[in-house]
């Protein structure tokens, strides 16, 4: 219960307002072997009155019945899409409103019916058609069914049915007579008659809308709403007919609105009827507008010259005549669209144009043109100039007589003569400049404008290390301006040269030196200007730091070198050896240790140039002397055992208790044993050292740890 519940709210939520089709017909061809391809071809309503703008179903469910109208099977059809059809009026005089539209969908697949069982009967049903449909009573529940009959090639033969071959008008003109071919082809050449036919009903708006499977034959036809039948199914006077024989369904609609209709071709063959194709559709009766309209563009100018070039605006025409309007002439015509005409002389023409010329509702728009010969006036914009180049001279040139009257816009602050063909022109600021010039001659002007252009002159400008120590890398900083690219010359004053941008250039030697820069354009504005710095770079003397050493070698015993500067150029040394500055010119310093010593020495100028020089010192040999005693009592004296030790690169003390026992190890020479825990009484010692140098030495002994 609660699942038929759910199924029947979603068929109202899903199709409740699929009010959309339009009508639809349903055909067949047998492909052999008791095989038929079935086409099932829709319309649907994609205009304002499908409010949802509905589409037609993915599929379409096909119902088979056999003879006795019992349901054999159903079969699904896919959609592969939807084309929208063309609106066609019956008069080219007319024009339907634009707003309406039709789409139309065809499905098909292939069914097997089996031969010997009497025949079938195919049906397909959908709800709903358009509320908007006048003809039929409550025309939104009551649905549609297309359906076809297959005879059995048992008893008939083998049969495809006949298929309608135009598609059914989408839209009618009220007040317009209609003949509209409505013919079927028969694949079999079996006999066909047409007739006027009611819709039928399929599927409702409530729990119905799409039946599976569809009802079973016979089908109800729709219910006609008051005054209409399936004689009188719209408004049309005389009543519509449908030829029996030719197919031609003629009207003439009274009144607009949506109405269904549905016309049938019957099936013949040799006196027996095989199968009945229905076609049901909607006709839509407007109000149809004026389609034919005459108009042409007015004249754009009226010094274009003789020629003229007309500009068709017409709507709805197919043909044109046109008359140019020169007196006493009979080839002053055209039936071109867009023609072009040369007249014989200046003056004023009515021109007309007729479209669509011996139709009833042909339409004739009418305009004067007047041609004058044309004015062309110009001059020759100069090439880029410079600043320095002016004031320059311009002269106007065209086509014009020397009646004309010139006129110069040149700009503020300049006053041309009016009645020249030259004016000279100067501005006060760089940049570009809209000149104009126009002619004036019996009503007729013409004008030119174009740009003269005012480059300023490339300004070089540099900036630059001013001084330095020789040799000093200056680097020149170029912050020259121009308004086109430039090119650079350097010139350093000491005979070199640079092209860089932004040249770094190192002077070898001291001096004051001269430096300029020339800055080049190539284009726009083309010039060369140079730039001097006099003295502009000033390159002091490096001083040489020189100083001896003496002895560069010798021993912990005797530690003293004697320092002595020789520097040249200098008014300040300073010398830093083991850490200590010292900033006279002969010193002497003694070495901490032995090993190998760098002696730096700075010498400075006076303004601040400054050069160094390092030399290295070797201190060898060695000195150990180790204490007989210590007394770590805690009397703040003789607390720790330590050996002097000097001039050892690798060092290594190892101290013994009585037992032989290492108490205290170490390989620093600075270390010594503070004795804690120690009983006193006698220690032996061994040391082992390498001098900075090869030579390795052993030291032995004893001492007297008291307390």
């Amino acid at each position: 219960m609660r699942f038929a519940l759910l199924s029947f709210f979603l068929a109202c939520t899903l199709h409740g307002f699929a009010t959309h089709i339009l009508g639809g017909e349903m055909s067949y061809t047998y492909l052999g072997n008791d095989n038929y391809q079935v086409r099932l071809r829709l319309y649907r309503d994609c205009g304002p009155d499908n409010t949802n703008n509905t589409a037609l179903d993915a599929t379409a469910i096909i119902g088979i019945f056999n003879s006795t109208g019992g349901l054999v099977s159903t079969t699904t059809f896919t959609l592969p899409g939807e084309t929208t059809m063309p609106v066609v009026v019956s008069s080219p005089c007319l024009t339907a409103p634009p707003s309406i539209c039709t789409r139309q969908g065809v499905y098909t697949g292939v069914i097997h019916l089996p031969s010997g069982t009497g025949g079938y009967t195919l049906a397909y049903q959908r709800c709903c058609r358009s509320p908007a449909v006048v003809n039929l009573l409550n025309p939104g529940s009551q649905g549609m069914t297309c359906t076809v009959q297959v005879p059995d090639p048992v008893i008939t033969g083998a049969n495809s049915s006949p298929a309608f071959d135009d598609d059914p008008p989408m839209v009618l003109c009220q007040g317009q007579t209609t003949a509209l071919e409505q013919l079927a082809v028969d694949p079999d050449g079996d006999s066909l008659a047409y007739a006027l036919s009611a819709p039928l009903q399929g599927g409702d708006n409530l729990l119905n809308v799409i039946p599976n499977p569809p009802s079973a034959p016979p089908y109800t036809p729709v219910v006609w709403g008051p005054g209409y039948s399936t004689l009188n199914q719209l408004n049309s006077t005389p009543p519509m007919t449908f030829g029996s024989a030719d197919g031609v369904l003629t009207l003439h609609p009274t009144s607009i609105g949506n109405f269904a209709v549905s016309i049938s071709v019957k099936e013949y063959r040799n006196g027996v009827l095989l199968n009945t194709v229905i076609r049901d559709f909607r006709f839509l009766v407007v109000a149809c507008a004026q389609a034919i309209t005459s108009a042409f563009a007015d004249q754009a100018g009226l010094c274009n010259g003789l020629d003229v070039q007309m500009h068709n605006q017409s709507t709805g025409a197919n043909a044109y005549h046109w008359d140019f309007g020169v007196p006493g002439s009979t080839s002053d015509t055209s039936s071109a669209a867009n023609p072009s005409f040369s007249y014989p002389a200046a003056g004023s023409y009515t021109i007309s144009l007729v479209a669509n010329p011996g139709w009833p509702c042909a339409d004739t728009a009418f305009h004067t043109y007047t041609v004058h010969d044309p004015l062309h006036v110009s001059y020759a914009a100069p090439p880029v100039l410079c600043t320095d180049q002016l004031p320059v001279t311009l002269t106007a040139s065209g086509d014009f007589p020397a009646s004309a009257t010139l006129l110069w816009n040149i700009g503020d602050g300049v006053s041309p003569d009016l009645g020249s063909a030259s004016v000279a022109a100067g501005w006060s600021q760089a940049g570009a400049h809209a000149v104009s010039i126009s002619v004036e001659d019996g009503g007729c002007t013409a004008s030119y404008t174009d740009t003269v252009r005012i480059f300023p002159l490339p300004v070089p400008l540099f900036s630059m290390d001013t001084s330095g120590c020789r040799p000093l890398a200056a680097l020149f900083n170029n912050t020259s301006s121009a308004w086109t690219p430039m090119h650079f010359l350097w010139q350093f004053g000491d005979g070199t040269t640079s092209t860089d941008s932004m040249p770094q250039h190192t002077y070898a030697s001291t001096g004051v030196f001269d430096v300029s820069l020339t800055a080049s354009t190539s284009s726009g504005c083309i010039a060369s200007r140079t730039l001097t710095l006099p003295g502009a770079v000033t390159v002091w003397p490096q001083p040489a730091a020189m100083a001896t050493a003496l002895p560069t070698v010798t021993t912990v015993l005797q530690p003293e070198v004697v320092f002595t500067d020789h520097s040249v150029d200098a008014e300040a040394v300073d010398f830093l050896v083991e850490g200590v500055h010292y900033d006279t010119t002969a010193f002497t310093h003694t070495f901490s240790d032995a090993g190998w010593y760098t002696a730096l020495l700075t010498a400075t100028s006076g303004v601040g140039c400054s050069d160094t020089m390092r030399m290295r010192i070797f201190i060898g040999d060695h000195l150990f002397f180790a204490p007989t005693a210590f007394t770590p009592n805690g009397d703040s004296h003789n607390e720790v055992w330590k050996p002097s030790v000097k001039g050892a690169r690798l060092y290594h003390l190892d101290i013994f208790n009585r037992w032989g026992q290492v108490v205290f190890s170490t390989t620093d020479p600075n270390a010594g044993w503070d004795g804690k825990g120690a009983v006193p009484g006698v220690y032996a010692y061994k040391a082992w050292l390498t001098e900075y140098g090869p030579m390795e030495q052993e030291y032995n002994g004893s001492f007297v740890l008291i307390k």
